[in-house]
């Protein structure tokens, strides 16, 4: 590797791992209230936050690399323009051809993180999650059991405890049920207690009120009562097989659909497009950078920036990534377009060699000689 490789390669993995945290930063975000919610939700700890974080980080990726990649190629070009070391560059007799080596090589290194992620981490991580998210759904005295807070263990059901102890006993309790939007239940209690015997559970309230509004809707109800018991066995009634997305697959088995995969909800256009997609994703990300270096170098050096190209440099990205969504969702529907979601990486191809070509041309063009 030669030395104009090795620190264009160190610029650009600087440059990477800025975008890299930024962008990680910014889509964490995004998800981190979905995970907030089903953590208080649920009664779980701070630690179990940052284990769904962490098991988040995965999909989080997909996004952030391929961004990344073209943000740090971006970045590091114009930086070398800005101190003038591309114009020394250039002036030296290193073409396109020179610079286009480093930004293969960190391509290829983008895309060999993309494969692992996609092919290995996304897979482990999605299957982490659904389980752990499931067994935490049926930890009943967890989800139910939380101090001061609404929560909502299943569609038309909310709970409030005011207090609760260590042997389980609640007071203070708020219960609202609009699972029969016919007919919604209120009950207040000033004591409870959570039983579970097996696949039954049951919630006993002590000395409170049942409101109900009635069918008519024009008429409340009240009856109190000393002791009433309040069947929870449908928050409870778990099914003990769990359908894996199509994402939870190796490449190979989604390729490749047994039977029994068959069998489940998903059909074979949602097992091919998701294959496809694990392999498309790291090859776009290493066109990524070649597309960003192309766009760079096409119109020549100007004292006005590089803001056009840096806009068309993205927008081109945005167009390859649009084109592999649409196809994705294609083959979903129509299996035998499966070839169609690597259209993208042809016309990216296409699009980086025909200006290189171009960028050749017109260094060879003797001094005078009319384009």
């Amino acid at each position: 590797m030669k030395k104009l490789d090795r620190y264009m390669l160190r610029l650009l993995l600087e440059a990477f791992g800025f975008f890299v945290l930024i962008f990680t930063g910014v889509i964490w975000l995004t998800q981190a209230v979905r995970l907030i919610d089903t953590v208080i939700a649920s009664g779980q700890s701070a630690a179990t936050f940052l284990e769904f974080s962490a098991l988040v980080l995965p999909q989080v990726f997909v996004i952030v690399f391929p961004l990344s990649g073209i943000g740090a190629t971006l970045y590091t070009l114009n930086r070398l323009y800005m101190d003038s070391e591309l114009t020394v560059m250039m002036a030296s007799g290193f073409g396109p051809t020179a610079l286009l080596r480093p930004i293969v090589m960190f391509g290829g290194l983008i895309g060999a993180a993309m494969a692992v992620v996609t092919m290995f981490l996304v897979p482990l991580a999605g299957t982490a999650l659904a389980d752990r998210t499931r067994s935490i759904r049926s930890d009943l005295a967890n989800a139910l059991i939380v101090e001061r807070q609404f929560i909502h263990p299943i569609s038309g059901l909310t709970l409030f405890i005011t207090d609760t102890n260590r042997a389980g006993e609640m007071s203070g309790l708020f219960l609202n049920d609009q699972r029969d939007p016919e007919q919604t239940v209120t009950y207040s209690a000033e004591q409870a207690l959570l039983l579970r015997d097996e696949e039954q559970a049951r919630l006993v309230m002590i000395d409170g009120v049942a409101l109900s509004s009635g069918r008519s809707g024009k008429q409340m109800n009240s009856v109190s009562f000393d002791q009433f018991v309040f069947d929870l066995t449908e928050l409870v009634a778990a099914d003990d097989t769990r359908i894996r997305r199509p994402s939870e697959y190796s490449v190979s088995a989604l390729l490749n659909p047994t039977p029994e995969m068959l069998a489940e909800k998903y059909r074979l256009g949602d097992y091919l497009s998701e294959g496809h997609y694990k392999i498309t994703m790291p090859l776009l990300s290493v066109i990524f950078p070649l597309i960003a270096l192309a766009t760079f170098l096409a119109g020549g050096y100007r004292r006005s920036g590089f803001g056009r190209r840096v806009v068309v440099a993205v927008a081109v990205s945005v167009v390859a990534q649009v084109i592999l969504f649409t196809t994705k969702g294609s083959v979903q529907s129509k299996p035998g377009l499966w070839p169609g979601m690597y259209a993208a990486h042809v016309l990216g191809l296409i699009y980086v060699t025909a200006l290189l070509l171009w960028l050749g041309r017109t260094r060879k063009r003797p001094v005078g000689v009319p384009a």
